[in-house]
């Protein structure tokens, strides 16, 4: 039996109000990010329309702006990999776009995503014990599934406890 070489390399979209992951992919690393984008981005926006896409710039190619733009009708927020380049060298509309500002509160937001790998990993261990590829997609795959049963419980135990919290304050106040 011989170990895999590489690592596992997750790539999620994610709910970010809620913060659940709506859509992953796993694949072996090194790789690079923007193109699993496409298959991930669709899927999430399979589940839950997506109103606004934000990645990091990993993910900055001028295709990756124009199906979150064009195709699903969604704002992007995807920074420009090479900042000192300026906007004039930059190629395509959407990217030059980005070049010339977005907001970065809203660009902010996308540390919810980095929040959700930091709970997988404080929670369910930061390694994978998988051997076999197979079992190291699956390993992944429960991790998620877990963290979303999680975060689903806790959601629903806030709003529980909120809505019983207001029954209490009608009947006592």
């Amino acid at each position: 039996m011989s170990r895999t070489k590489g690592f596992v390399k997750l790539t999620i979209g994610a709910e970010l109000r809620t913060q659940i992951v709506t859509s992953i992919k796993v694949r072996r690393g090194p790789a690079n990010d923007h193109r699993d984008f496409p298959s991930v981005v669709r899927r999430a926006h399979s589940i839950r329309p997506i109103k606004i896409g934000i990645g990091d710039k990993g993910y900055d190619s001028e295709k990756n702006h124009e199906l979150l733009r064009d195709e699903l009708h969604a704002r992007s927020i995807i920074p420009a990999r090479h900042e000192d380049v300026p906007v004039w060298r930059t190629r395509g509309r959407y990217r030059k776009e980005m070049k010339r500002g977005y907001s970065k509160k809203t660009y902010h937001q996308r540390s919810k995503d980095e929040t959700i790998f930091s709970v997988v990993k404080r929670t369910m261990g930061d390694e994978v014990r998988s051997i076999g590829v197979k079992a190291q997609n699956n390993e992944m795959r429960m991790k998620i599934i877990s963290y979303n049963a999680a975060r689903i419980a806790s959601l629903t135990y806030s709003l529980l406890r909120g809505f019983l919290q207001s029954q209490y304050n009608k009947v006592f106040k």
